[in-house]
């Protein structure tokens, strides 16, 4: 069963966050984890983390694999993949780049959630 729903612009945006944190942290260029099918193993664990940050924000592995332009089970597999490396420690420095782009991801996200409450906080007094 696929998600046939389209993108939000709020899924967008914490994509791309995500791409972010994880380019940071690997050295990878943001372009090579979103569209290079194959690749050299730290773009595809950069992107098994991106899909790791965005189950970790609460999307369903549906929603990651659209907004990622994957299936789901793409999205599945790379955040066990990185719950595997995070677990055992293994390729440790991979652990370390995962903890890495989780710190810049919460960077990211933090102030990007409390605009995301005043907004919706302004909408609500607004319609009263």
């Amino acid at each position: 069963m696929k998600d046939q729903r389209p993108v939000t612009e709020k899924e967008r945006t914490l994509a791309k966050m995500a791409v972010v944190a994880a380019s940071f942290a690997y050295g990878v260029d943001d372009h090579e984890i979103m569209k290079a099918p194959r690749g050299h193993e730290r773009i595809y664990t950069a992107r098994h983390t991106v899909y790791w940050l965005l189950r970790k924000s609460g999307m369903t592995y549906y929603r990651i694999g659209a907004v990622m332009d994957k299936d789901h089970g793409s999205a599945l597999n790379g955040v066990k993949q990185i719950n595997i490396i995070l677990e055992l420690n293994l390729k440790t420095g991979f652990a370390e780049c995962v903890r890495d782009a989780s710190k810049y991801y919460k960077e990211f996200y933090v102030p990007h959630k409390a605009k995301e409450k005043a907004r919706m906080m302004k909408e609500m007094a607004d319609a009263v």
